[in-house]
């Protein structure tokens, strides 16, 4: 009964622009989050997993492209010619991974009225002021999906936001999952998003830079680091047309020739430079053709096509490095071919290259440097 009368009393000698605050950054940010253009970003993810009794040893470092389409979070792997609306999961299939850091959680907090606030005054966030706000959502209606091992689960959440007491914009924001079902395994899962103001064209938005995942298990604790850079509008353009056009000679494109490559066939493929310590998954990797590739007779590409594919897995270890590459594509100036390629377990290896897993991995010895440059590898063409 006593503390009522002293929380009247303190609001009382609140300023008035302090009464009113909660729903002042609430309109801010709804007005923020609508204006926000379609834009996609360059995620680069650290993983890192802490085994009980250990530290905690980084497991690899992922980059993706993530876009915000009409409200909508799409991925894609960097250089890929289009978003498509899929799951993370269809891309990302091992280790842990999230998504709603780069715009979900905002539009839930502020776009709804599902979340429950409470006001818990002035604190120091990275040595500034900042305004805190607590909030929760309850399960029924967060949205908010937990998914372990095909396992998943919609879980309610609660956290904090913290706000400049000036501008008023989000600096923060902190998800903490409830209720987790015992049967995913996970005994916690925090979410933490930092935002600041990035221009995208030539006005300035206010956006996620950062992020921090934790899933807690009974054995070990993942950990994923976030960064969001190289930020730009996410634009398509189409042409509807009602008649046929008419192609100069000089306007018409060449044509491409689509060349099926029979299995079997070796690949002499120099690699460019690659710097395993900066490398990430996802990042796209090409290898210039060293000698014609032939099926008996018939030249199927000259020497100096290229072939485009993509690290999929990069594991740093103290004495080695564990890597792995899929390449989809195979280009010259008239003609293109899709490729399935492994690793030919015949070729030579070297100083390098000190084995090739059966699973398609290389692995390549620290002793060497973190760079490879000019190296030539040999590959097989698969069915």
């Amino acid at each position: 009964m006593r503390i009522l009368p002293t929380l009247f009393a303190a609001a009382l000698c609140m300023p008035a622009q302090e009464l009113d605050r909660l729903p002042r950054i609430r309109e801010r940010m709804t007005d923020v989050l609508l204006r926000q253009p379609n834009y996609t970003c360059t995620e680069t993810i650290e993983r890192t997993r802490q085994v009980a009794g250990n530290h905690a040893r980084i497991e690899d470092t992922l980059r993706l492209e993530v876009a915000l389409v009409d409200g909508k979070e799409m991925f894609a792997w960097p250089g890929s010619k289009q978003f498509e609306d899929r799951e993370l999961g269809e891309l990302v299939s091992t280790g842990m991974f999230g998504n709603g850091n780069f715009a979900i959680y905002a539009r839930i907090l502020f776009l709804s009225n599902v979340a429950a606030f409470e006001d818990r005054g002035r604190t120091d966030l990275g040595g500034r002021a900042a305004l805190r706000y607590d909030f929760r959502v309850a399960r029924a209606s967060s949205g908010h999906r937990l998914r372990v091992n095909h396992r998943e689960a919609v879980v309610g959440f609660h956290g904090s936001f913290y706000a400049d007491p000036v501008t008023l914009d989000v600096r923060r924001v902190e998800v903490v999952a409830d209720d987790i079902p015992a049967e995913l395994g996970v005994s916690a899962a925090k979410t933490k998003i930092d935002y600041g103001r990035l221009r995208i064209g030539d006005e300035e938005f206010l956006l996620p830079v950062e992020s921090e995942l934790m899933m807690a298990m009974p054995d070990q604790v993942n950990r994923n680091w976030v960064r969001f850079t190289a930020c730009r509008r996410f634009t398509g353009e189409s042409t509807l047309s009602f008649s046929d056009p008419v192609l100069t000679e000089a306007s018409a494109p060449a044509a491409v020739r689509e060349v099926d490559i029979p299995a079997g066939l070796t690949l002499q493929l120099e690699m460019p430079e690659l710097d395993l310590m900066q490398a990430a998954v996802g990042d796209p990797v090409r290898g210039i053709l060293r000698a014609d590739l032939r099926s008996r007779r018939e030249l199927l590409a000259p020497k100096g096509s290229i072939a485009r594919g993509r690290i999929v897995r990069l594991d740093r270890y103290s004495s080695y490095f564990a890597l792995q590459i899929e390449f989809q594509d195979l280009d010259w100036p008239s003609g293109h071919a899709r490729v399935k390629l492994s690793f030919d377990q015949a070729a030579v290896v070297t100083r390098v290259i000190t084995r090739a897993q059966p699973g398609g991995e290389l692995v390549i010895s620290r002793q060497a440097g973190p760079r490879l440059s000019g190296i030539l590898m040999f590959w097989r063409t698969e069915p």
